[in-house]
């Protein structure tokens, strides 16, 4: 029989470990115990998917030059995510996003960055869910960026790009805010160089 004990005013589990029945619920077997979400524990993939792929795109194909590497890098980081998600809180689950398509885009931002400044030929294409940059980011700037050394194109993006704080890009490039401000400092001078010297 499940017969159920009290603790402090509330019904305890019954013997076999289900939970009881509501009152006045007479028929049908008792229920399993449900745990509900833990407080704070991150949301839904599916609601960070929605809400924030277009973002995490526009920054793998800034960092990658390749509209078509960058959907792959931000598919691979949301599946880095879900195995982590267990241990993740919901504050997290964007920051470490963020961190991860970085940290994905560096080895495809080194096969193509191209010798001289010059523009990949894969770079601007457009991907399937409109990862290019917006049309106001004009040739001469993705070009200035694509010139830029690895350190301050990822400092560049994360803070002129995707507004984040210095304290939150370098988060995301994982270094201190000391290096990150090093990368912005030598990443202003030569984009402030580069743009210059356009007709």
């Amino acid at each position: 029989m499940g017969r159920t004990g009290t603790t402090n005013g509330e019904p305890g589990l019954a013997r076999d470990g289900t939970a009881p029945r509501p009152h006045g619920q007479h028929s049908g077997p008792p229920g399993p115990v449900r745990s509900g979400p833990a407080r704070g524990a991150c949301p839904a993939l599916a609601d960070l998917y929605h809400t924030h792929y277009r973002s995490l795109l526009r920054l793998a194909t800034l960092l990658t030059g390749d509209a078509s590497i960058a959907e792959a890098v931000v598919v691979d980081s949301f599946v880095a995510l879900h195995r982590l998600r267990k241990n993740l809180l919901a504050g997290d689950a964007l920051p470490s996003l963020q961190r991860l398509v970085v940290a994905r885009s560096r080895p495809a931002a080194r096969h193509h960055r191209p010798a001289g400044g010059e523009r990949s030929p894969a770079a601007g294409r457009p991907g399937a869910a409109g990862g290019l940059p917006p049309s106001s980011e004009s040739r001469a700037v993705l070009l200035a960026l694509r010139a830029l050394t690895l350190g301050q194109r990822e400092a560049a993006v994360l803070t002129f790009y995707l507004d984040l704080t210095e304290v939150q890009a370098a988060a995301a490039m994982q270094v201190s805010q000391a290096a990150l401000g090093r990368h912005l400092t030598a990443a202003r001078a030569a984009l402030r160089a580069a743009l210059s010297a356009e007709p």
